[in-house]
C-alpha cells in the first residue's frame, strides 16, 4: 500500500469521525441522546453475528485492545439520530402503494415465486474527485484481507455501518431496478464491482437467497414488508442529505 493510499484510507476514517461528531452535536441538542435510549436489544442482534453471547462479544474487543464503552456510545448516537431523521423527515416518506399492489398482483397472475436476498453494503464517502480508482482499490483490499463486516464498521458511512453493513432480507420487489440487476448477476458471498452515487461510492454483499412460494406467503405481510423496505431507503437519503447539509455549514475540531 502506498503512502498516498494510506492517506487516502485516513481521509475516509477522518470523514466517519466527523460524521460520528456531527450527528453527536445534533441529536444533543435535539436532546435524544438521554439514558432513555436502550442500546442493549440492539447488541444483542449484532453480537450474535459475532459471538455465543454478550460476555464473548465483549471479549471480543478486550482482545483486539478496543473500548466497547465507545462502541456503546457510537451506537446510541446512531439510533438517536434515526429517531432525529425520522422525526423531521418522516412524514416526508411516501410510497406509492397502488404500485406495490399492482406489482404484486402481477406475480401472483403470472405464478412467480418472490424472491428475497440477504444483502450487506459498505458505502464510502468520496473523499475528493480525483483518484476515486485508487479509494475503491484500497477499500476492496480491505475487504480481502480484513473481511467485510469489519471494513464496513471501520470505513462506510451508512447507517448499517454499526452492524457490520448489514442489510438483512430485502424482497426483490424493494430494490431499485439498477441494484436489482447488479445483484442478480452476484454469486453467492459475493460483493459488487463500486457502484457510483452522488458523492459515496456503493458495495454491496449477496449472502443468501431464497424463493417464497407465492401461494404460501401472507400477501398483507409481503405487501408492507416491501413498503417498510422502500420507506427506509428512502429514509436513509434524507439522512444523507441532512448531514451533509450540516456538515457543508459546520466547522468542527476533531480531537
Amino acid at each position: 500500500m502506498t503512502q498516498a493510499n494510506i492517506d487516502k484510507l485516513k481521509n475516509t476514517s477522518l470523514k466517519s469521525l466527523i460524521n460520528y461528531k456531527l450527528k453527536k452535536r445534533e441529536v444533543i441538542k435535539a436532546n435524544l441522546l438521554n439514558d432513555e435510549l436502550d442500546t442493549s436489544d440492539f447488541i444483542k442482534r449484532i453480537s450474535k453475528n459475532y459471538a455465543n453471547n454478550l460476555k464473548e462479544f465483549k471479549n471480543i474487543f478486550k482482545i483486539n485492545n478496543l473500548s466497547y464503552d465507545l462502541y456503546e456510545e457510537e451506537i446510541k448516537v446512531e439510533l438517536a439520530w434515526q429517531q432525529l431523521i425520522l422525526g423531521i423527515y418522516g412524514k416526508k416518506v411516501s410510497v406509492d402503494e397502488n404500485e406495490v399492489d399492482e406489482e404484486l398482483k402481477r406475480i401472483i397472475d403470472n405464478k412467480k415465486n418472490l424472491i428475497e436476498f440477504r444483502l450487506s453494503e459498505i458505502e464510502i464517502q468520496i473523499t475528493d474527485n480525483k483518484n476515486t480508482n485508487d479509494l475503491v482499490k484500497e477499500i476492496q483490499n480491505q475487504i480481502d484481507n480484513e473481511g467485510f463486516e469489519n471494513t464496513a464498521i471501520k470505513y462506510s458511512v451508512s447507517l448499517t455501518a454499526m452492524e457490520g453493513g448489514n442489510l438483512g432480507w430485502i424482497n426483490a420487489e424493494a430494490l431499485s431496478n439498477n441494484i436489482l440487476n447488479i445483484v442478480n448477476n452476484l454469486n453467492l458471498e459475493e460483493v459488487s464491482e463500486p457502484i457510483f452515487q452522488n458523492e459515496t461510492i456503493l458495495f454491496i454483499k449477496l449472502n443468501e437467497i431464497k424463493k417464497l412460494d407465492i401461494n404460501k406467503i401472507d400477501i398483507v405481510k409481503t405487501k408492507n414488508k416491501i413498503i417498510n423496505q422502500k420507506k427506509n431507503e428512502i429514509l436513509d437519503l434524507f439522512s444523507r442529505s441532512h448531514l451533509s447539509k450540516i456538515r457543508n455549514k459546520a466547522s468542527i475540531e476533531v480531537k
